[in-house]
């Protein structure tokens, strides 16, 4: 890293100043003592960090008479111009951003075998290049306009290009529940009929309890996709299925049952379950789980285990010692997780990476990655809450509507995460691990049922 001192010793800087310059107050005066370097530097950080106290002096001001309901802010004191001489002060303060970022730089090399060689010769991109999110807003912002904006980054994973990639063989998914786990009452049907119907379904999975039909994308007006879930009443049941299946001792995760519609006898379908135990992992036990080490991913593929998504975590940034997956009232993952890490720098290359590709010989996908969100007050105000944050190195912080609209009138390119988006209920309503889950993609039994008929082929 550069410290103050380097900056400003720096030949860049010597050579700014001439020889012939007097820098003292007095030009006439030859008697009073040139400032010495040092001197300098103090004064110039001295009034950059004076100038820093009273923007958000200022912003506070602002924050307390919008409480109010006072329109105008009273002029009392202008933000002076920063001379010349504290230009130096700002840029050291920009090159912190710039070393911090070029710490991070090396998660954007995409290589199946990633390693993180620290550079400073140049500066990461953003993390996020999603352009076409790009507001051209430069008033006040509509709260709907930032939730917009926060549930389109939603979906940045499908538009957005990895900036790591990471190449293996995931460790094998549970093939059956074990003394101290069970199952999840909801399992995938892969290799369903085309023209099988809901009752039929339901009749023929009856012998074992009590069982509903979910058909992701199911409607009148397009042909009937060949995957689907039924969920059960009581986990026995699932065991009672799985009992009277033929299961495939090559993968050891699918089970095979036959079941008929109008047009095909005897079709064999095939049932995937799930086991608890999958859901969390935990790689090194410790005593609390730090939120603020904690990252969010999202578009995880439904073959995904939290095992295996501790292992692509801690391969490509080291430091894991939890992953878990969130999920639904049954107990069945969503599609979204999260990992914990024991150092703040593993976190940040994961934030700074944004979107790995993860490759595998049964699936490819890319996910996306973003810091655990909580609920807090504002990080400027302190006053009010703060449910929008910028995961932008230059901010990172969470922001309330008034201070979002403040911080970033000149910042447009800044896109909110948020941690709750009204017409996105959490699926979790029964189970919970060491802390809540963080966000949720918006359909999730639909992206799961998808990715596995695309990995297995069913399509009835």
């Amino acid at each position: 890293t550069t410290s103050q001192s380097d900056l400003y010793s720096s030949n860049t800087f010597l050579s700014s100043l001439s020889p012939n310059q007097d820098s003292s107050p007095d030009h006439a005066s030859n008697t009073q003592t040139r400032p010495t370097l040092s001197e300098m530097v103090g004064i110039d950080l001295a009034v950059a960090q004076a100038v820093q106290n009273l923007q958000k002096l200022q912003q506070q001001q602002a924050q307390l008479y919008s409480g109010l309901g006072v329109a105008n802010v009273p002029n009392q004191v202008s933000t002076p111009i920063i001379p010349a001489s504290s230009q130096p002060a700002q840029r050291q303060d920009q090159a912190g951003i710039s070393i911090l970022n070029s710490i991070l730089s090396s998660v954007t090399q995409s290589t199946p075998q990633p390693s993180f060689k620290e550079s400073s010769d140049h500066h990461v991109p953003d993390p996020t290049p999603y352009s076409q999110y790009q507001s051209s807003n430069h008033g006040p912002t509509d709260p709907l306009a930032l939730e917009r904006a926060a549930r389109l980054y939603r979906s940045a994973a499908s538009v957005c290009e990895a900036s790591c990639t990471w190449s293996g063989q995931l460790p094998p998914r549970s093939s059956t529940a074990g003394p101290n786990s069970s199952y999840s009452t909801k399992i995938f049907l892969g290799g369903v009929p085309w023209d099988i119907s809901e009752q039929t379904l339901v009749q023929a999975f009856a012998e074992f309890g009590e069982v509903r039909v979910e058909w992701p994308g199911r409607d009148y007006t397009s042909p009937p996709r060949g995957y689907l879930y039924l969920v059960f009443q009581e986990e026995g049941d699932v065991t009672d299925l799985l009992a009277k299946c033929c299961q495939d001792y090559n993968t050891r995760d699918s089970y095979y049952y036959k079941i008929s519609s109008r047009r095909m006898r005897a079709k064999e379908v095939q049932i995937i379950p799930w086991v608890l135990t999958d859901s969390n992992y935990v790689r090194c036990p410790s005593p609390r789980l730090d939120p603020q080490k904690t990252v969010f991913v999202g578009a995880l593929h439904g073959m995904m285990t939290a095992q295996g998504l501790a292992v692509v975590f801690n391969d490509l940034f080291g430091g894991v010692v939890y992953s878990g997956l969130d999920t639904d009232k049954f107990k069945y993952p969503i599609g979204s997780g999260r990992v914990t890490f024991n150092n703040s720098r593993s976190y940040m290359k994961a934030v700074a990476a944004a979107f790995i590709e993860i490759k595998t010989p049964r699936f490819c996908k890319k996910v996306q990655v973003d810091p655990y969100l909580e609920d807090t007050l504002c990080s400027m105000c302190g006053m009010k809450q703060g449910p929008y944050f910028c995961r932008d190195l230059g901010c990172f912080n969470y922001f309330c509507h008034s201070c979002w609209d403040l911080h970033h009138t000149s910042r447009p390119h800044h896109k909110p995460l948020m941690r709750n988006i009204r017409g996105l209920t959490r699926a979790r309503t029964s189970h919970h691990n060491d802390y809540n889950v963080g966000r949720y993609r918006q359909d999730p039994v639909r992206d799961l049922a998808e990715q596995f008929g695309q990995t297995f082929g069913l399509h009835g």
